[in-house]
Order: C-alpha cells, then structure tokens, then sequence
C-alpha cells in the first residue's frame, strides 16, 4: 500500500523527535509539509530532515487534498482546535498528549472524533513502550493477587525546553505535561474513583506552572497508585540528576497480596524484579527494562506503525480521543484536591 501523505503541525523538539523516527518510515509515511506560526521553524526544521513543504499557515494544510493525514504536535493550549479542524476538514489525526487543556475542550474533541469516519490516535507513546507494556502484562496476570498499590517516585529533572511546558496558561506544569503517567495507570488498573494530591512550584524563576506533584490515586478496581513526581531542577538539565543513574524511569514497586514488583533491583541496575512472598530468597522472574519510558528508540516507531496501520488496514487505535479525555479529568482532579486540600471522587 502507499505511503501516507502527511503534514506536522508544531515544529519544536517533539515534531524534530518524530522526524527523527519518521525518516526511517519513509515507506509508510510520505511526510510532505511541516507547519508552524513562528517564521522560519518550519522551514528550518524541513531542510533538516528533507521535507518538501512548509508553511507559517494552518489553513493552507487543512486545504491540501493530497494531505491525509495531519499531527497535532503543538502546545496543549490549542491542540482542540487544531484537531477539530483537522477532522472537520476530512483528514486522520494524530494528536499529541494531553488531548486538550481542560476537560471541556476533550469532550468537544470526543464528540467530533467519534462523529467523523476518520482515524483518530492520541499519542501517548507508553502504551506503545515495551517495557511498560510488560509491567502492565505481569501486573494483570495476577500474579501478585489483587487489588495491589503502585508506589512510584519519578527522578527530579528539569523539563523540556519549551515555555508552554512551565506556563500554566499555555497547558503546562508537571500534572498536564506527564498526563502520559495518567493514561498508564488507568490503561492498567481502569477508571480512577478517588484522588488525594498535593502540588506545589518549586522551581525557581518565571514559571507559572506547578511542577512538583504527590498523589494518591484510588481507582474503581480496589487498586491504588501513589505518585511523585518533581520537574523542580531549574538550570540543571538531565544530565546531572538522571544520566548515569537511570535516564528518566522512576523508581516503583508494585505490591499485591501475593508478591512485590520492584525496579531497580537490590543492585541498582534496569531491571524489573519480581518477588514471591512464599519464596522470598530471590527474585523468581526478572526482565531487563531496554528502554526509558517512552522514548523514540522504541515507542515512538510502534506508535508510527500503529498508526499506519489504523490507516490502511483498519486497526483500531489503542489510545483514542476518550482515552485522553480520561487522562485530563484525573489530572484536573488533582489540581482540584490540591487547591482545595480535600478528597476528589470521580465518575467512572
């Protein structure tokens, strides 16, 4: 089959992440225009990685017979927008995470997803990640017992380059930004029913956005997740804090009635150990974690397969407009307990 004729719209690190996969899918992928307001990124960004086409007008995009299929790689603040138009306008979707910056723009985004006849995927790349893929597996084979609590403390890091992701307006701040962590944990235990959370900003400068986080999350299940998270190392970047320790996978461990998930093991070292209470000497099942969460070297290119073929073959997205606007009720909710220092329930 042919390959399909796109257009990325949002050309900072995250599209250039994309290029870099999308490159070595020029078979199923015909990238032939890039998009952003901001003159020259566009431009920039197609001679890089040798894109056709560029242009500083959406419109123009949107216009385009020849282009199928369009990603939504911008800011939050507008990413409902974006897509509405772009469904409106007879193209596939492909959206990156959140959804949108509040609950009210997802249900808009929903509605029209589900109305149209076209693909919609949202990107949230750990559903596409080996490795977590296979904590999910072994967490659902009840091999641990059921109901368990997930306790994971991810490594203080600076954040992404990009402004919107420290200002509250523009849709970020380190609940909005890891909405990813969100839609993982419902992807594995199902719809949250409680949240208890408190936010706070720590990092220092002209940020707007919250960037430290602690949540416990019930969910409808009778599991439980406890979250922290901290995106407060102003200057320092990734490479101090995480390089060398363990890139940015967290630190968790799952525990059930049966047995315990653990990662790192007892040496420090990338790998998922799994303990038996009835035999607690050692671990009898470990697995080698291959890669960060998420990251371009294996999730992004399944995620790119993924959606060629929803395209061309018919597949059903694995993470859809509903999904994100799942995600966004949560983190909504945790800004809401925060704020105002009680419980907050959910509806399934």
């Amino acid at each position: 089959m042919s390959a399909i004729r796109t257009a990325l719209i949002g050309c900072g690190t995250v599209c250039d992440w994309h290029l870099e996969e999308l490159d070595k899918l020029r078979d199923l992928f015909d990238v032939r225009c890039l998009c952003d307001s901001v003159p020259g990124k566009a431009q920039a960004l197609a001679q890089k990685w040798r894109v056709g086409g560029w242009t500083e007008d959406f419109q123009q995009v949107l216009d385009d017979p020849l282009i199928e299929c369009v990603w939504i790689l911008t800011p939050p603040f507008n990413h409902a927008e974006l897509a509405i138009a772009a469904l409106r306008a007879n193209k596939h979707v492909f959206c990156e995470k959140p959804l949108a910056k509040t609950s009210a723009q997802c249900q808009e985004v929903v509605r029209v997803a589900e109305d149209s006849q076209r693909v919609f995927l949202l990107g949230y790349p750990m559903r596409f990640s080996a490795d977590a893929g296979n904590l999910r597996k072994v967490v659902q084979s009840g091999v641990l017992g059921r109901p368990v609590v997930l306790r994971d403390v991810w490594a203080v890091c600076k954040g992404a380059d990009s402004p919107a992701i420290h200002d509250a307006e523009l849709g970020g701040g380190v609940v909005f930004e890891h909405t990813h962590w969100l839609d993982f944990v419902t992807w594995m235990f199902g719809p949250a029913r409680k949240v208890y959370a408190s936010t706070r900003k720590l990092k220092l400068g002209p940020t707007s956005a919250h960037d430290t986080v602690i949540a416990v999350i019930d969910f409808v299940s009778g599991d439980q997740a406890l979250w922290s998270e901290s995106w407060a190392a102003s200057g320092l970047g990734w490479e101090p804090l995480c390089v060398g320790r363990a890139g940015i996978r967290p630190t968790f461990d799952v525990v059930g009635e049966q047995g315990v998930l653990q990662f790192p093991n007892a040496q420090g070292e990338k790998v998922l150990s799994l303990y038996r209470y009835d035999r607690p000497e050692k671990p009898v099942d470990s697995w080698t974690w291959q890669h960060d969460w998420g990251t371009n070297d294996d999730a992004f290119p399944n995620e790119h397969r993924h959606l060629y073929a929803c395209i061309r073959h018919g597949t059903p997205p694995v993470c859809q407009a509903r999904d994100g606007l799942r995600a966004v009720q949560l983190a909504e909710a945790i800004l809401e307990s925060s704020r105002s220092g009680q419980p907050v329930f959910l509806q399934p």
